[in-house]
């Protein structure tokens, strides 16, 4: 079923759309890793935390992280969360010569320039691997996730090398701690340190909620999804 923001970018088309096409689309088990090219893309200014708003087929709207954005290309990854809606099934039938329309880079999770700490799940994969690119050496990345090694994977394919990795425990709340603990053993807190949390909004509500307990209240949250809802970014 089609958004209301969706028609209205598919009514007022290009006076407010980008288009490139994709180049590439690589499986990476539950995740897809498409790459995109277009002159639109050079002229646009972009940000690591940035957001592109992509019109899929049917005017369903979605949100994505670019990885890298250079000389008009640009790549994006995609987590299969839930096969059967649009935006899974949009990432697996894509293929090299689709044309993608959106909006964007748009402000989405924007962190002062310096050494950063981002904590989130398997949608936090782009963003962590987008400020690794702009911050070698100046990112630590923890991530709660289902199936490690396919995380694993996936962020090594991306350019996110080393992530921490957390197999989500039934425990929400002793779960939410330990990702806590170990941000703050990254860094979290400590004067220069930025500290980015995104992915769900239920871990988003409970490691936030941990970290005050330790005392880090300085923390930019970015809510990608949650159950039953999209288009939350």
């Amino acid at each position: 079923m089609s958004s209301g923001k969706g028609r209205l970018l598919s009514f007022f088309g290009g006076l407010l759309l980008t288009e490139a096409t994709i180049t590439h689309n690589e499986a990476l088990g539950p995740y897809r890793r498409l790459s995109l090219r277009g002159e639109g893309l050079q002229a646009k200014a972009f940000e690591p935390g940035d957001k592109l708003q992509l019109l899929l087929p049917g005017d369903d709207v979605r949100t994505y992280t670019p990885i890298t954005w250079e000389k008009g290309e640009t790549s994006l990854l995609v987590y299969l969360h839930g096969v059967t809606t649009p935006a899974p099934r949009w990432a697996q039938a894509a293929a090299p010569g689709d044309v993608l329309r959106f909006i964007g880079p748009q402000r989405s999770l924007s962190l002062p320039p310096g050494p950063v700490v981002i904590v989130g799940d398997e949608t936090s994969i782009a963003v962590a691997a987008a400020f690794v690119h702009a911050r070698p050496g100046q990112v630590k990345a923890l991530l709660s996730v289902k199936d490690v090694q396919a995380a694993r994977d996936a962020a090594a394919a991306v350019g996110l090398a080393s992530p921490e990795l957390f197999v989500r425990e039934a425990d929400a709340s002793a779960h939410h701690q330990r990702l806590a603990e170990a941000a703050t053993a990254a860094g979290a807190g400590a004067p220069g340190v930025s500290v980015g949390l995104c992915g769900g909004a239920a871990l988003i509500q409970g490691v936030r909620a941990a970290l005050r307990e330790k005392g880090v209240s300085s923390v930019k949250v970015k809510a990608y999804w949650a159950p039953g809802k999209v288009g939350l970014d």
